[in-house]
């Protein structure tokens, strides 16, 4: 079964579609503030400057959509996005694909982050499907060291580009196999299964001050006992 193709950005799409929708309806500069604590300017290569041409975009494109502009104090006017029911489509699609990918690295990162939203036993599986198609890849891997080493006209050196890859695929397979002996443990919570983690007051102030959606504040309070 080969992975899903997935269009150049997809990593930038899911991230902020994905943050929108854990807080939501909420305005760019919490937006900004929330990825920036995850460093995704580390990992996913994504620059807090991009993050608010990605919510016009995404706006444009009808994934998410204004709800308002609110100012507090002498704060400036901001406008706070939520999800549109195709943003949300998009979002499970793109988290989907991105635990399947093995061309886009930075979108499978950003999958697993977002893996908790769905149902369990659909991330074992996922995870399952994983599994065969980097086994199939280091096949593929292989093969390929084998033909040139068989190659008259190609130099041996150049087998070490497909070990370089083959070595960082058997790293992932073998976290892959983690995950899974992990998630068939009980670890985390996922999609209608009980949260495992609350925030602190503290955390639930800076929500609150920040303005984000009134949805994830009353959930932040329930967890506050």
């Amino acid at each position: 079964m080969p992975a899903p193709a997935t269009p150049q950005g997809s990593s930038t799409r899911l991230l902020v579609l994905g943050c929108v929708r854990i807080f939501q309806p909420v305005h760019g500069y919490f937006l900004r503030r929330e990825l920036v604590s995850w460093e995704v300017d580390q990992w996913a290569h994504v620059h807090p400057g991009s993050i608010y041409n990605a919510l016009k975009s995404l706006t444009r494109s009808g994934l998410l959509e204004e709800v308002g502009v609110a100012a507090a104090g002498p704060r400036p006017p901001r406008t706070t996005y939520r999800l549109t029911d195709a943003g949300e489509d998009e979002f499970l699609t793109l988290v989907r694909a991105g635990l399947l990918t093995v061309d886009d690295p930075t979108l499978f990162l950003t999958a697993v982050n977002m893996a908790f939203t769905l149902p369990r036993d659909e991330v074992v599986q996922t995870v399952r499907t994983r599994v065969g198609l980097l086994e199939d890849y280091l096949a593929v891997l292989a093969t390929q060291i084998e033909q040139i080493l068989d190659a008259k006209d190609t130099p041996n050196t150049a087998t070490e580009v497909p070990r370089l890859i083959s070595a960082r695929v058997r790293g992932e397979l073998e976290w892959a196999r983690d995950y899974l002996d992990r998630l068939a443990g009980g670890a985390y919570a996922f999609q209608d299964e009980p949260p495992l983690w609350t925030p602190t007051p503290e955390q639930i102030e800076i929500a609150r001050a920040a303005g984000v959606g009134p949805g994830v504040v009353i959930a932040m309070a329930e967890g506050d006992t």
